[in-house]
């Protein structure tokens, strides 16, 4: 429930690289990259490599916006990667908790189409 966390195949780099492309082929948006990293180095500090892509599709989000406005803090789509002991993982929702968090009755569909994605971009990234 919550958070889900999968240790994956691919250094931060490599997956983010992996990611965009499949969205990019897809025609999916990516709305943002937050490299964590660069901005605690840009601070005076050091970690490991961390960054979070944010992307999605007007599309599928918007009706599931407009049935409850709240999923907004939700949405885009969210996947983080991170590198720590030599092993990387991917971070994200689990978009089946949504539907009863957010009480989404009509646009199941929209949810299950968010799942299948970042199940696919998740499964990607394990080789």
């Amino acid at each position: 429930m919550g958070i889900l966390k999968v240790e994956i195949d691919y250094n931060v780099s490599d997956a983010l690289e992996i990611i965009k492309k499949f969205l990019k082929d897809n025609k999916i948006n990516i709305f943002g990259i937050i490299d964590h990293r660069k901005n605690a180095i840009d601070a005076g500090m050091d970690m490991n490599d961390e960054t979070l892509i944010m992307f999605g599709s007007p599309a599928v989000g918007t009706g599931i916006m407009i049935e409850s406005p709240e999923i907004g803090i939700e949405l885009p789509t969210k996947i983080l990667l991170y590198s720590i002991n030599d092993k990387t993982y991917a971070v994200y929702k689990n978009i089946k908790d949504l539907e009863q968090e957010y009480g989404i009755t009509k646009n199941k569909e929209s949810l299950e189409k968010l799942d299948g994605l970042i199940n696919k971009i998740i499964n990607m990234l394990k080789k």
